[in-house]
């Protein structure tokens, strides 16, 4: 459990769109979910840098940044617990009175920040009942039609939210029907409608970050993750990036090198890796990629990190990241397990899984790999196995961290939408509790009960302390604070 000590006045952030005139203040603020303290917002970073170079004014407002509560933290950076209600008021009131936006966008990332994220809509429309309240994200684009039965959400943006913002900004300052912007469920005809989905944009369009958008304190002391590419080509069950996102489409080289290069030259800090889900080693991305970092000379902190998957590796690939001085990577076994890997849809065999390892041991490349508990298909006796097998590769060497995660049929999967079909029994649709940190299981199977889940999930956990020694607050401290660490671990 993390502490975090009291934020600066949210002053400074009045402060800083005051000079701005009139014409510039009234149409959008996009704000990050409340439960995110430190993670910087680049969904609507994005987002809002998009709609600012498009002449639509739009202002970001990092919540949690601003709370003078101190509030408890798990170790991803998240708040535990509930936020008062009082203090998130007070903090939206400053700002919606400066601004005086017509429409608010809240950011859903994850499916357990949903009832925050209903509650800063409702406070929005007590304020004003005026602006248009809008919501997008994952979470909520599988779940349209249950966010809006919350009647103070307007509009709920399914998928990639840059264009469809943008539409619906135009529609909304120009006093047209919203029924006209593609990519949104409104209600409408006396129901819930949704309109046809909105095409993918060119993510060319789509610049380095505005960095400037925020506090200059809080980008400093952020977990910054870069994104060289949107979508995912694998086909994994337990995920929705391939849904949400489509087919892979690359960014610009230069936007990541340049949002690099302002963040190390302008703020004295850096991005601490690859955010991606999963960078394919033999693509032109990943190699031009490492190219523009030593080509750029862009510095970076010890332990920076990308995520790969194990089928990708190569020999030239290993090579390259050795050249480029990445020494870490997240790689997604998830389970060694063929029944369990049969059942994700992961084409990975034991084979691959020991040669990919032995490629990053002999670069001495340290490797973490994630650890899915409970997905359909595991049981107490695939667990053992699973868990024997891991600690091999741990006692070898090829594996030198690990983060444990006990599976969470999310809105999007099948496993959420036909659970029965998989022996999946769903205990609580209480959001807040739909939480893949957590040990306190939404969900388990038929012929792999809640009890025997957490049991093997404390195992596990048991077996990582005692090998890697970084927890996962590694990749959500500040890159300062994260490089500073790991340059003492790494050196003992």
């Amino acid at each position: 459990m993390v502490k975090f000590s009291p934020p600066p006045s949210l002053r400074a952030f009045v402060n800083r769109v005051r000079g701005v005139p009139d014409t510039m203040k009234k149409e959008c603020l996009l704000i990050s979910s409340p439960a995110e303290l430190n993670i910087f917002p680049r969904g609507i970073m994005e987002i809002a840098t998009f709609l600012n170079q498009q002449g639509c004014p739009t202002s970001v407002l990092p919540l949690g940044y601003y709370f003078q509560k101190d509030y408890a933290a798990d170790s991803s950076g998240y708040i535990i617990g509930d936020i008062d209600r009082n203090e998130l008021y007070a903090i939206l009131q400053d700002v919606i009175r400066e601004i005086a936006p017509q429409v608010i966008g809240v950011s859903n990332s994850f499916t357990k920040d949903f009832p925050y994220c209903i509650e800063i809509i409702k406070i929005c429309k007590e304020i004003n009942p005026k602006i248009v309240t809008v919501m997008g994200g994952q979470h909520v684009t599988f779940c349209d039609q249950e966010a809006l039965q919350t009647p103070e959400l307007d509009v709920v943006v399914r998928g990639e939210g840059e264009w469809i913002m943008l539409n619906l900004l135009r529609a909304v300052t120009g006093k047209k029907e919203l029924s006209g912007v593609r990519g949104i469920t409104i209600r409408q005809n006396g129901g819930i409608g949704r309109t046809p989905p909105e095409p993918l944009g060119k993510l060319e369009e789509i610049s380095a970050v505005d960095f400037a958008l925020l506090p200059s304190d809080f980008v400093r002391k952020a977990c910054i993750v870069g994104i060289s590419y949107r979508g995912c080509a694998h086909h994994c069950k337990y995920c929705v990036e391939e849904k949400f996102w489509a087919r892979p489409r690359a960014y610009t080289l230069e936007k990541l090198i340049t949002e690099m290069k302002v963040l190390q030259r302008d703020y004295q800090t850096q991005i601490i890796g690859l955010g991606e889900s999963m960078l394919d080693m033999r693509s032109k991305i990943f190699y031009d990629l490492c190219r523009g970092i030593r080509d750029n000379e862009i510095t970076l902190p010890p332990d920076f990190f990308m995520t790969t998957r194990i089928d990708t590796v190569t020999d030239q690939g290993v090579d390259c990241l050795a050249k480029t001085g990445i020494k870490s990577v997240s790689v997604g076994i998830e389970n060694f397990s063929p029944k369990v890997l049969k059942m994700m849809a992961k084409n990975q065999s034991m084979d691959v899984i020991l040669e990919g390892c032995e490629k990053f041991m002999k670069k001495d490349i340290w490797l973490l790999s994630y650890w899915l508990i409970g997905h359909p298909g595991d049981n107490a006796d695939e667990a053992d196995y699973n868990y024997s097998k891991f600690k091999e590769f741990f006692e070898k060497g090829l594996l030198k961290r690990g983060t444990a995660f006990i599976f969470v049929p999310y809105p999007g999967t099948d496993y959420f939408n036909h659970p029965e079909q998989y022996g999946i029994r769903i205990s609580s649709y209480d959001w807040k509790q739909w939480n893949r940190w957590t040990k306190d299981p939404v969900s388990w199977l038929d012929d792999f009960p809640k009890p025997e889940i957490v049991a093997a999930y404390d195992r596990a956990h048991e077996l990582l302390r005692g090998y890697n020694g970084l927890n996962n607050f590694l990749y959500y401290m500040s890159a300062f604070d994260r490089s500073a660490y790991l340059s003492m671990t790494r050196s003992s």
